[in-house]
């Protein structure tokens, strides 16, 4: 067991959410559990509750952190983007982090199953209308008429649930296409489905 240390409250639950976020890494949503974390700091079960109530409540703040952090390298991302360009691939990797080797997808879905649901909305907004500024400049260009917004949203909420679901059951998806599941690779399958995409927000 760790040595107890006096926090801050606040730099205490930035402490309990690094832990929790090492066990989510290491051992997927069912690791995220209070008595655990509380052994991993030296700290009480009791404690962890007084900063975030339940576990449920815990990894729900787990998962915004992870959230912001996506938006963050986005909003990094974009802003080093040339006022035409989009780049899907860029977005894509960004999306694979998060979803995949921070494990929010799987965090997400068992939330979802323990009867989460999501409160407000809009987080991937900024990136939307980025993408959407760079198709009307390349619409005016090429003197083609200007895309619906909607078209924009499908497209990005199509490239954020492709990487989403490839994370929670990639392999499975690609097994019932194939006879041989080892014949697919779940990485040429998200480069394909970032093509498509690529493809559709520069042409449409």
């Amino acid at each position: 067991m760790a040595t107890r240390q006096r926090r801050t409250p606040q730099a205490a639950k930035f402490a309990i959410l690094d832990a929790a976020e090492r066990r989510l890494h290491d051992e997927g949503p069912e690791g995220v559990r209070i008595q655990r974390i509380a052994s991993d700091l030296g700290i009480t079960d009791a404690a962890i509750h007084y900063h975030f109530g339940t576990r449920e409540a815990l990894m729900d703040a787990l998962l915004r952190r992870i959230g912001r952090r996506l938006v963050d390298d986005i909003e990094a991302t974009i802003e080093s983007w040339a006022p035409d360009q989009i780049d899907v691939a860029a977005l894509g990797r960004l999306f694979q982090r998060a979803y995949a080797d921070e494990r929010a997808a799987r965090l997400a879905l068992w939330l979802s199953l323990a009867g989460w649901r999501p409160e407000g909305s809009g987080m991937l907004k900024s990136l939307v209308e980025r993408v959407h500024r760079a198709r009307i400049q390349a619409a005016r260009k090429a003197r083609r008429r200007a895309p619906q917004m909607s078209d924009t949203q499908y497209a990005i909420a199509v490239l954020s649930a492709a990487h989403m679901h490839a994370a929670m059951s990639g392999e499975a998806l690609l097994a019932s296409v194939a006879e041989d599941p080892a014949a697919l690779d779940q990485r040429d399958f998200l480069k394909f489905l970032v093509q498509l995409i690529a493809r559709h927000l520069a042409e449409a």
